[in-house]
C-alpha cells in the first residue's frame, strides 16, 4: 500500500471500480474463493479492508484482453488499484486552516460544560448520550481535519429553517463523518447514530453546530472526560485518565525503535495511541499504530481522536475475546500500551480451554490474565508492554491465576509493577496498577515493585497523577527499565516506596504482584521498631500511674519480655506459620435475601451482629437488631458459639471481635464472616483476635478487599491470610498481657472523660457562680 499507514474500508462497488471489473465479478470472486477477505458489516452495509483485498489480489493477473493502455502484460489487480487516485496512498495532511483556534483550557471547559448540559438535553430527546457524543465528535472532527466538509455543514445549517430540515442536517453531518472514517479503516455508523437524535427545534440543533465552532483546539479529550463523568460507565466503557496514559507512554516508549509497531488491543477512545504518537513526534514512514476494539462506537471515537492529531493508524473491529480469534497475529508489536476491561470477581472458576495460553489457562469468568497473555503473545522478542491491571489481578488467590503469575515471574516476563493512587477513575473506585512486561531471554534477577498510592492529587471525588507524581514515578522506574541499578540516581521528594524482590522470593507471598505485600514502607505500620513499642509503653505506664493502676508494672514486665524476645519480622524458634483456612472453618454471613431488613425487629428474641458492633475486640449489644426464633432456626448455620471470631468481610474493615459465652446463639449478619478454630489446630481464639487486629493483618485484608469495586473479602482470599503463633502457653500469656493493656486503655478513656466533665463543672462554677444550674431570666440573657 505504498506509504499509507491507514487501512481504508471500501465497498464492493468501490472495489470493482478500482479494479476495473464489473460489480458482479467481485461477487463471483467472493463466492468461488474461500480465502477471499471477510467483509466488515456496519450500518446495514458491508466493507472490506483495502489491505486484505490487495493481499488477495496480489497474485491475480489482469487478463490480456482487459489490460488498459500502458499496462504491461502480467499486471496484477493489486498494482492497478494502487495506481488509482480514489484513496490517498500517503498520510493525509490536515488542510491549512483546518485546526480550530488554540484557545485556553478554561474557555474550552466552559463551552464543553454548556454543550454537555442543557444543549445535550434539548438535542438528544429519547436518544442516548452516546448518540449526542457522536454528534459533537463528528463536528469537532470535521472542523479540525476537513475544512471543506465543515464549510458544507455550516452552509447546510444556514439553509435550513425549520423542523423539516433537521433530519437533512443530521444526515449530512453523519454521512460526511462516515466517509472520512472509512479512510481510516473504521466501520462507519455516525449517520445511523445521529439519526436517532430528536432535537426539540432546528434552532437547538444549529446552536450546537455554532457553539462547536467556538471550541478551542484540543477539546476532544475534554468532551471524553465530561462524558465519562456524566454517564457512569462500566469497566469496558470508561476512558484512561491522562496521567495514567502519559505514564504508560513514557515507560513503554523509552527504548522503542524508530520504526516501531505500537499496538493497543483495546483502544477505547484512542488515548493510548494518541499519547504514543505525541511521544514519538511525527510518525515516521516505518512506524505503525495498531488499535482494536469490540466496541464500534468507541472505535469510531478513537479513529477521530487519532486523526485529529495527524497520526494515521490501522484500526480494526474485533470480537470480545481476541485471543480466541482464529489466526490471531503474534510477535508483531514492539510496544503494547493498553487498558483492557477488567473483572473484579475473585473467581474460583475452572480453567478455560479456548486460546493459546503460554503462561497457563486463566479461569473462566475472569479475563484479567487472559489480556496479559494476549499482550505477551503480540510482542516481538525484546518488545515491551505497559498494561493497566486491577490490584486484584496481582494478589488474587485463585489457583489458576496464581500459577500464571508464577510463570510470568519465573520466566522473566514481569519487569516492574507500580501501584497507582486510588480513585483515578471517575466512575469506579477500583484501585489499579501498571504492569511492565517484556519478552526477553535475559531478564533481570529481580522485579521492581513500586507503591505510589500516596502520589495522587485530589480533585473533587477523584485523584489524578499530576506532574509531580508522574515525575517521581518516572525518576525511579524509567532508569530501572532501561538498564540502571535501583538507587543509582538521586531521587527528589516526595518519592514512591520501592523494593526489589528476587524472582525466587515470590513463592512466600503466593506469587503476589501487589507492591503492598512486599514494599517495606507499606508494611512498616504492621512491624513497629522495638524502640517505638517501648516508647509507647512508657507513655502508657506514665498514664497508668496517674490512675493508680496496680497491675501496670506487671503488664510492663510482660510487655518488655515479649517484645524483646523476637527479632522484627522473623519467625522465632517454636513459632509456626499457617494459612487461616488451615486453622479455622470460615463461614460468611447469610445473603441479603435470607436476612433482610424486614426480617429484623426490636421485639425479636435472637440478636444479630453487624460490623458497627465490633469494637475493641468485643461485640456490643444493639437492642433493635434482633430476629424471631422461627427465623433464627432457619439460619442455624450462621449461629455463633463462645470462642468464635467475627470479622468484617464487606464494606469498611474494622478489627475482629471474640464471641463471649453470654453471646452464644447470636447470629451473623450479611457483612460478617465467622472463624471457628478447629479442634487441635493449636491456636487460642483470643490470640487469633489479637493477631488479626495487628496493623499488618488489617492491611493485608484491606489490600485484598479494596482491590474490588465494592470492598469485599471473599472466603478464599481470607483463607490465605498467613497466621504466626507460638506454643499454647505463650499464646495465653500474650492474650493475658493484651487484656491487661486493653483494660488500661479503657480506664484511661474513662479517666479522661471524667477530667473533661470535671473541667466543665469547675469552669461553670468559677465563671457563672453557684446559680449557674438555674435558668437565666429573659432580662439577663446575653445579647
Amino acid at each position: 500500500m505504498g506509504l499509507d499507514k491507514r487501512d481504508p474500508l471500501i465497498s464492493r462497488a468501490e472495489l470493482a471500480a478500482q479494479a476495473g471489473v464489473a460489480r458482479a465479478t467481485v461477487t463471483t470472486w467472493e463466492k468461488r474463493h474461500g480465502d477471499f477477505p471477510t467483509p466488515v458489516r456496519s450500518g446495514g452495509a458491508e466493507y472490506f479492508h483495502l489491505s486484505e483485498v490487495l493481499d488477495w489480489l496480489g497474485t491475480r493477473i489482469v487478463p490480456r484482453s482487459q489490460l488498459r493502455p500502458g499496462e504491461p502484460e502480467g499486471t496484477t489487480y493489486r498494482v492497478r488499484i494502487l495506481e488509482q487516485q480514489g484513496f490517498e496512498q500517503v498520510p493525509r495532511q490536515i488542510e491549512p486552516g483546518a485546526r480550530g483556534a488554540q484557545g485556553d483550557l478554561v474557555t474550552g471547559k466552559a463551552l464543553v460544560n454548556e454543550l454537555m448540559g442543557s444543549h445535550a438535553d434539548r438535542v438528544s430527546g429519547s436518544a442516548s448520550m452516546l448518540d449526542f457524543l457522536s454528534l459533537l465528535f463528528s463536528l469537532v472532527f470535521l472542523r479540525e481535519t476537513v475544512p471543506a466538509a465543515w464549510r458544507d455543514v455550516e452552509d447546510a445549517a444556514k439553509k435550513g429553517t425549520g423542523v423539516e430540515h433537521m433530519a437533512g442536517l443530521l444526515a449530512c453531518i453523519g454521512a460526511v463523518a462516515d466517509r472520512e472514517l472509512r479512510r481510516y479503516g473504521v466501520p462507519p455508523g455516525m449517520r445511523e447514530s445521529l439519526m436517532r437524535l430528536e432535537p426539540r427545534s432546528y434552532r437547538d440543533l444549529v446552536g450546537v453546530v455554532r457553539l462547536t465552532a467556538k471550541l478551542p483546539r484540543g477539546t476532544f479529550r475534554l468532551i471524553l472526560d465530561q462524558y465519562e463523568d456524566r454517564a457512569g460507565l462500566r469497566s469496558e466503557e470508561f476512558f484512561t485518565p491522562r496521567g495514567v496514559v502519559q505514564l504508560a507512554a513514557e515507560l513503554g516508549l523509552g527504548s522503542a525503535p524508530k520504526n516501531a509497531s505500537i499496538y493497543d488491543p483495546y483502544v477505547r477512545g484512542g488515548e493510548m495511541l494518541v499519547a504514543a504518537a505525541m511521544r514519538c513526534g511525527t510518525v515516521g514512514p516505518g512506524t505503525t499504530l495498531h488499535g482494536e476494539s469490540p466496541r464500534r462506537d468507541t472505535l469510531r471515537f478513537a479513529g477521530m481522536n487519532i486523526a485529529l492529531h495527524g497520526s494515521p493508524a490501522v484500526l480494526r473491529s474485533t470480537r470480545t475475546t481476541p485471543w480466541a480469534t482464529e489466526g490471531a497475529r503474534s510477535g508483531f508489536a514492539d510496544v503494547v500500551l493498553t487498558n483492557p476491561p477488567f473483572n473484579m470477581s475473585d473467581t474460583a472458576g475452572a480453567e478455560r480451554v479456548q486460546g493459546a495460553w503460554e503462561f497457563g489457562a486463566p479461569p473462566q469468568g475472569n479475563d484479567n490474565l487472559a489480556w496479559v497473555q494476549h499482550v505477551m503473545n503480540a510482542l516481538k522478542p525484546g518488545g515491551r508492554a505497559i498494561v493497566v491491571m486491577p490490584v486484584k489481578a496481582g494478589n488474587s488467590v485463585n489457583s489458576a491465576e496464581r500459577e500464571i503469575r508464577q510463570n510470568l515471574i519465573v520466566r522473566g516476563a514481569i519487569e516492574c509493577v507500580v501501584a497507582l493512587p486510588p480513585r483515578l477513575f471517575s466512575t469506579t473506585p477500583v484501585p489499579v496498577s501498571l504492569w511492565c512486561l517484556r519478552r526477553t531471554e535475559m531478564p533481570r534477577p529481580e522485579v521492581l515493585l513500586v507503591d505510589a498510592r500516596h502520589l495522587g492529587t485530589g480533585t473533587g471525588r477523584r485523584n489524578v497523577v499530576g506532574d509531580d507524581g508522574l515525575g517521581a514515578i518516572l525518576e525511579v522506574v524509567r532508569p530501572w527499565l532501561f538498564g540502571a541499578a535501583l538507587g543509582s540516581v538521586a531521587y527528589s521528594e516526595p518519592r514512591p516506596h520501592t523494593t526489589l524482590v528476587p524472582r525466587g522470593a515470590f513463592a512466600a507471598s503466593g506469587y503476589s504482584l501487589s507492591p503492598m505485600d512486599h514494599v517495606p514502607e507499606s508494611l512498616s505500620a504492621a512491624q513497629p521498631a522495638r524502640e517505638e513499642l517501648i516508647q509507647t509503653h512508657g507513655e502508657a505506664t506514665r498514664l497508668g500511674r496517674l490512675v493508680h493502676e496496680a497491675d501496670a508494672d506487671a503488664a510492663g514486665l510482660a510487655w518488655a519480655r515479649l517484645t524483646g524476645a523476637r527479632a522484627q519480622g522473623a519467625l522465632s524458634p517454636g513459632w509456626t506459620e499457617a494459612r487461616l483456612a488451615e486453622l479455622c472453618d470460615i463461614q460468611p454471613g447469610p445473603s441479603y435475601t435470607r436476612l433482610g431488613k424486614a426480617d429484623r425487629s426490636p421485639r425479636g428474641e435472637v440478636p444479630v451482629i453487624f460490623p458497627r458492633q465490633l469494637e475493641g475486640g468485643r461485640i456490643l449489644f444493639l437492642e433493635e437488631e434482633n430476629v424471631f426464633l422461627k427465623k433464627a432456626r432457619e439460619l442455624v448455620n450462621f449461629r455463633l458459639v463462645a470462642g468464635d471470631v467475627v470479622c468484617v468481610r464487606t464494606g469498611e474493615l474494622r478489627p475482629p471481635a471474640l464471641v463471649e459465652p453470654e453471646q452464644e446463639g447470636w447470629l451473623l449478619s450479611t457483612n460478617l464472616v465467622r472463624l471457628r478454630v478447629r479442634e487441635g489446630a493449636g491456636v487460642d481464639p483470643g490470640f487469633l483476635v489479637d493477631q488479626l487486629s495487628l496493623p499488618h493483618s488489617m492491611q493485608w485484608m484491606r489490600n485484598r478487599a479494596e482491590a474490588t469495586a465494592a470492598p469485599s473479602l471473599s472466603r478464599d482470599a481470607l483463607g490465605h491470610l498467613p497466621v504466626r503463633f507460638p506454643s499454647m502457653s505463650e499464646q495465653r500469656e500474650i492474650v493475658r498481657v493484651s487484656a491487661l493493656l486493653r483494660r488500661q486503655a479503657v480506664l484511661h478513656r474513662e479517666y479522661a472523660d471524667a477530667l473533661v466533665r470535671a473541667r466543665e463543672e469547675l469552669l461553670k462554677h468559677l465563671m457563672l457562680g453557684p446559680s449557674a444550674d438555674k435558668p437565666l431570666a429573659p432580662s439577663v440573657l446575653p445579647l
